[in-house]
């Protein structure tokens, strides 16, 4: 019986294999990171957005504080028409405002 001759390497085969197998793992993990950095991106366009208008309002708040009201309660903050009511208590002092978009 002869002896067989012990196997060196891989076949060309199983580089195939397994190359291909890399590179379909690498193509998933760049898919993934490139939707996490677009979800990032998004997310932090929305927080701006949300401060600016936040900054805005606030502004327009102070300005109401600083001027007199003359009883009208309509704001425009962002774009938008709210009406700002006054809430009071049972003594007729002023304990917050309430916001409703029309």
């Amino acid at each position: 019986m002869p002896k067989r001759k012990q196997q060196q390497g891989f076949t060309i085969l199983e580089i195939l294999v397994a190359v291909t197998i890399m590179g379909l793992a690498y193509v998933a993990i760049l898919q993934n990171f490139a939707m996490s950095a677009r979800s990032i991106a998004r997310m932090d366009e929305g927080r701006t957005a949300l401060f600016t208008t936040s900054l805005a309002f606030e502004q327009t708040l102070l300005r109401l504080e600083e001027a007199d009201r003359g009883g009208s309660d309509e704001v425009v903050a962002a774009g938008g028409s709210y009406q700002l009511t006054q809430v009071v208590d049972e003594n007729d002092e002023f304990m917050t405002l309430k916001l409703q978009k029309k």
